[in-house]
């Protein structure tokens, strides 16, 4: 069993390695893993969608610490929630929407028991007192009951979530990465489930795009082009290019298909 952690504090400051640190003092066997440490600050959909796009690929068992926290020791949650296959521990923020939606949901457990956590908790910095504790004492196998109580419901974001009405779907783009893609919240099963022959118009601001491709290279240079990437999520694209400067288009925008 392994430990990944996914944050927004960087590697300046050193509170990655401290995360490290608090879990090999108390579970010293257990291997931890950096997903990345580079999520925007503060940004909660980012940080789902990396984590969405990069869980699947790890054994089962593997317990993820994902802290990206804007609302740290405020009223909202944290949380541990054993799935099927996997373990995740952090904010009940919507930061496990994705992920969760994927997963077969077993327990969600609020993390209560002061027992599991490091003494006197600061309300700053919940990563190395709440969640780093309670990811080692998971890994030497302490039993989900003793960590808290059990919920019945986690927070979602609802930027995660197309609305599908009588005469369009609307989509917001989720993700803009390092080669200008557009990466939307809209799903293969979704749209072929409307359009079986993945046929349909995409308008992004003033633009609309309607070629599908298979692969970034099917598409003409400078011509956006829409295609499902690694994560099954539909892309908006450009082969050697940026869809984002082409179009104009940044995280947060909406995209609309008529049905």
């Amino acid at each position: 069993m392994s430990i990944v952690l996914l944050t927004d504090y960087g590697n300046a400051e050193g509170y990655a390695g401290v995360l490290k640190g608090v879990i090999h003092r108390i579970s010293p066997e257990t291997p931890v893993l950096d997903l990345t440490h580079e999520i925007a600050p503060f940004d909660i959909i980012q940080g789902g969608f990396v984590l969405y796009q990069a869980y699947r690929y790890f054994p089962r068992g593997t317990i993820f610490v994902a802290v990206v926290d804007p609302g740290v020791g405020s009223e909202r949650k944290p949380l541990l929630v054993q799935t099927e296959n996997y373990y995740f521990i952090g904010p009940d923020n919507g930061l496990f929407t994705l992920v969760l939606h994927q997963e077969k949901v077993e327990r969600i457990v609020h993390l209560t028991n002061p027992k599991y956590h490091l003494k006197s908790p600061s309300s700053t910095f919940h990563g190395r007192d709440i969640f780093a504790p309670a990811a080692a004492h998971l890994a030497n196998s302490t039993v989900l009951e003793n960590f808290g109580e059990e919920l019945g419901t986690y927070q979602r974001l609802s930027e995660f979530s197309p609305r599908v009405g009588d005469k369009e779907i609307l989509g917001t783009v989720i993700s803009v990465d390092r080669f200008g893609n557009a990466v939307t919240n809209l799903t293969r099963a979704l749209l072929a489930e409307r359009f079986p022959d993945l046929s349909f118009s995409v308008k992004v601001g003033k633009r609309s795009v309607k070629e599908m491709k298979t692969h970034y290279a099917e598409g003409a240079p400078k011509k956006p082009i829409l295609l499902f990437g690694n994560s099954n999520l539909l892309e908006i694209s450009v082969n050697q290019g940026s869809a984002a400067e082409i179009l104009g288009v940044k995280k947060g925008d909406e995209v609309k298909i008529k049905l």
